[in-house]
Protein backbone atom coordinates (compact mmCIF):
# COMPACT_ATOMS: atom_id res chain seq x y z
CA UNK A 1 0.00 0.00 0.00
CA UNK A 2 1.37 3.38 -0.98
CA UNK A 3 1.35 6.22 1.51
CA UNK A 4 2.49 9.80 1.18
CA UNK A 5 5.85 10.01 2.96
CA UNK A 6 5.47 13.73 3.74
CA UNK A 7 2.16 13.09 5.48
CA UNK A 8 3.75 10.66 7.93
CA UNK A 9 6.97 12.67 8.22
CA UNK A 10 4.91 15.70 9.25
CA UNK A 11 3.48 13.77 12.19
CA UNK A 12 6.69 12.03 13.18
CA UNK A 13 8.65 15.29 13.06
CA UNK A 14 6.56 16.31 16.06
CA UNK A 15 8.41 13.55 17.93
CA UNK A 16 11.85 13.73 16.39
CA UNK A 17 12.09 17.51 16.36
CA UNK A 18 9.68 18.47 19.16
CA UNK A 19 9.99 19.35 22.83
CA UNK A 20 11.30 15.94 23.86
CA UNK A 21 14.44 16.43 21.81
CA UNK A 22 15.16 19.60 23.77
CA UNK A 23 16.09 17.51 26.79
CA UNK A 24 19.90 17.18 27.09
CA UNK A 25 19.49 13.38 27.00
CA UNK A 26 16.14 12.76 25.31
CA UNK A 27 16.44 8.97 25.35
CA UNK A 28 17.12 8.84 29.10
CA UNK A 29 13.36 8.76 29.72
CA UNK A 30 10.84 8.17 26.95
CA UNK A 31 8.33 10.20 28.96
CA UNK A 32 10.23 13.17 27.52
CA UNK A 33 8.22 12.56 24.34
CA UNK A 34 4.76 12.28 25.91
CA UNK A 35 3.68 15.89 25.23
CA UNK A 36 4.83 15.51 21.62
CA UNK A 37 2.94 12.22 21.33
CA UNK A 38 -0.24 13.90 22.57
CA UNK A 39 0.25 16.71 20.05
CA UNK A 40 0.83 14.27 17.21
CA UNK A 41 -2.27 12.29 18.20
CA UNK A 42 -4.42 15.42 18.34
CA UNK A 43 -3.21 16.71 14.99
CA UNK A 44 -3.64 13.37 13.18
CA UNK A 45 -7.12 13.01 14.68
CA UNK A 46 -8.15 16.52 13.67
CA UNK A 47 -6.85 15.98 10.14
CA UNK A 48 -8.58 12.61 9.77
CA UNK A 49 -5.31 10.68 9.43
CA UNK A 50 -5.21 8.66 12.65
CA UNK A 51 -5.68 5.34 10.84
CA UNK A 52 -2.88 6.18 8.39
CA UNK A 53 -0.61 7.11 11.28
CA UNK A 54 -1.39 3.83 13.08
CA UNK A 55 -0.66 1.75 9.99
CA UNK A 56 2.57 3.65 9.30
CA UNK A 57 3.83 3.34 12.87
CA UNK A 58 3.01 -0.36 12.99
CA UNK A 59 4.85 -0.92 9.72
CA UNK A 60 7.92 1.12 10.74
CA UNK A 61 8.20 -0.40 14.21
CA UNK A 62 7.90 -4.00 13.07
CA UNK A 63 9.97 -3.60 9.90
CA UNK A 64 12.31 -0.61 10.34
CA UNK A 65 15.16 -1.81 8.14
CA UNK A 66 16.16 0.70 5.51
CA UNK A 67 13.06 2.86 6.06
CA UNK A 68 12.84 4.22 9.57
CA UNK A 69 15.88 6.47 9.17
CA UNK A 70 13.90 8.53 6.65
CA UNK A 71 11.83 9.75 9.63
CA UNK A 72 14.69 10.62 12.01
CA UNK A 73 14.29 14.38 11.87
CA UNK A 74 17.26 16.73 11.82
CA UNK A 75 17.83 17.83 15.40
CA UNK A 76 19.15 14.74 17.15
CA UNK A 77 21.13 11.82 15.71
CA UNK A 78 18.59 9.09 16.52
CA UNK A 79 19.61 5.61 15.45
CA UNK A 80 17.09 3.04 14.22
CA UNK A 81 16.67 1.37 17.63
CA UNK A 82 15.96 4.72 19.29
CA UNK A 83 13.38 5.59 16.64
CA UNK A 84 11.71 2.22 17.14
CA UNK A 85 11.55 2.87 20.90
CA UNK A 86 10.05 6.35 20.47
CA UNK A 87 7.56 5.24 17.83
CA UNK A 88 6.60 2.20 19.91
CA UNK A 89 5.90 4.43 22.90
CA UNK A 90 3.74 6.62 20.67
CA UNK A 91 1.84 3.62 19.32
CA UNK A 92 1.24 2.17 22.80
CA UNK A 93 0.19 5.57 24.16
CA UNK A 94 -2.24 6.42 21.38
CA UNK A 95 -3.64 2.90 20.91
CA UNK A 96 -3.25 1.14 24.28
CA UNK A 97 -5.69 -1.63 23.31
CA UNK A 98 -4.04 -2.39 19.96
CA UNK A 99 -1.17 -4.80 19.51
CA UNK A 100 1.61 -4.40 17.01
CA UNK A 101 1.75 -6.81 14.12
CA UNK A 102 4.02 -9.80 14.21
CA UNK A 103 7.09 -9.56 11.96
CA UNK A 104 6.04 -10.46 8.45
CA UNK A 105 2.39 -9.55 9.16
CA UNK A 106 2.90 -5.78 9.43
CA UNK A 107 1.07 -3.47 7.04
CA UNK A 108 2.89 -3.42 3.71
CA UNK A 109 3.50 0.30 3.49
CA UNK A 110 5.47 1.96 0.71
CA UNK A 111 6.43 5.47 1.83
CA UNK A 112 6.56 7.51 -1.37
CA UNK A 113 7.19 11.09 -2.32
CA UNK A 114 3.97 12.36 -3.85
CA UNK A 115 2.05 15.57 -4.07
CA UNK A 116 -1.06 16.29 -2.05
CA UNK A 117 -3.02 16.05 -5.30
CA UNK A 118 -1.62 12.59 -6.08
CA UNK A 119 -2.33 11.44 -2.51
CA UNK A 120 -5.92 12.73 -2.74
CA UNK A 121 -6.35 10.95 -6.08
CA UNK A 122 -5.06 7.74 -4.47
CA UNK A 123 -7.19 7.76 -1.30
CA UNK A 124 -9.98 10.21 -2.09
CA UNK A 125 -10.82 13.46 -0.32
CA UNK A 126 -10.47 13.42 3.47
CA UNK A 127 -13.49 14.33 5.53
Amino acid sequence: MKIRKELIRGYLNLLTMGRGVGNPEPMSDLANFDADIRGMHKRAYQEGNLDWLRLALDSLIVNPDGRIGDFAGQQFPFDDAELVAIFKRAFETIWPDETLSEPGDEPDMEFEDMSVEDWTALVGPQT
